[in-house]
């Protein structure tokens, strides 16, 4: 029983050597295929990362009518509780935002200006619940109806923008790796077709030997695999090496890492089989059906 699986598994070996030229190809469009796929894997769960790096950082700066006095626009900061989604809430006086204003540019509104046209505010922090675009855009939307709120401002737009850049980037990569995907099926089956037509022979020889289409089958299954096994492989080492790559340069620049998502190089592996054992079905299924085979006798 050994001795048969080693002869099929050799078999198939040497069937993807006999057809070197073609199995490089089919080889080189599957790691393209996987490269396609495990970027579009890693941009998503970084971007996940990211975005939810930000959520923990989102709040909502509300500004009040500058006509206001002090204690006007703390009867308006009131009805800020009242809204759903709100974690906490901190009123800006006049005087507050002077303080603010000098810690961040450097100088006093006063004697800039004489006065102190700043509006009076809140900063409002959003709940760990909330913290989503669609969810931050109701809230603010709710603040900006209540009566001497003049203005909101807040990261939703930030986070928004680069959902919409991502998402285009994402399927766009997405489409081009199904055409590939495809691509990556023609080529192993049209591999596979070669390999058939090679030994056709030997195929017949071994059918009127009583040899069943089990046995035939499986060196041609293997050959698939391997291709799908060496095309992972090299898709493993291209992806790696990039991320490495990707890393080091951001290192010199920024304290951000790309993360390498889990699983990423064992899903690459299992695809890749399964690309290669697909496309060597696909090549098997025209040419060793029984029909065939019996013709050929």
């Amino acid at each position: 029983m050994i001795n048969k699986f080693l002869y099929l598994v050799t078999e198939g070996i040497r069937a993807l050597w006999r057809t070197r030229l073609p199995m490089v190809g089919s080889t080189l469009t599957i790691a393209l295929t996987l490269v396609i796929f495990g970027g579009a894997y890693i941009a998503l769960s970084n971007f996940d990362r990211a975005t939810r790096r930000l959520q923990t950082q989102y709040r909502i700066d509300v500004f009040f009518d500058p006509l206001l006095t002090n204690q006007e626009a703390f009867q308006v900061y009131q009805r800020l509780k009242d809204v759903e989604g709100i974690a906490s809430t901190e009123f800006i006086s006049k005087e507050r935002a002077a303080d603010i204003f000098e810690r961040e540019f450097g100088e006093d509104v006063m004697e800039v200006l004489g006065t102190n046209p700043l509006n009076t505010g809140a900063i409002v922090l959003v709940a760990r619940g909330y913290r989503t675009v669609r969810r931050i855009n109701r809230i603010a939307d709710e603040i900006t109806r209540i009566p001497s709120v003049d203005d909101v401002a807040y990261r939703g737009e930030l986070v928004r923008l680069l959902e919409r850049y991502l998402q285009f980037a994402v399927y766009s990569g997405l489409g081009f790796g199904v055409v590939t995907l495809l691509g990556a099926i023609f080529l192993v089956s049209n591999t596979i077709k070669l390999s058939i037509y090679a030994k056709r022979e030997a195929i017949n020889i071994l059918h009127l030997l009583g040899a069943t289409r089990k046995f035939i089958r499986f060196p041609f299954m293997v050959e698939g695999t391997l291709q799908g096994l060496l095309g992972s492989a090299l898709a493993v080492g291209i992806v790696v090496g990039l991320l490495d790559v990707a890393n080091y340069i951001l290192e010199q620049f920024v304290l951000y890492r790309i993360i390498r998502p889990p699983y990423l190089v064992t899903g690459l592996v299992i695809m890749g089989i399964m690309l290669g054992s697909i496309g060597s079905s696909r090549g098997i299924r025209k040419f060793l059906t029984p029909r065939a085979l019996k013709a050929a006798t």
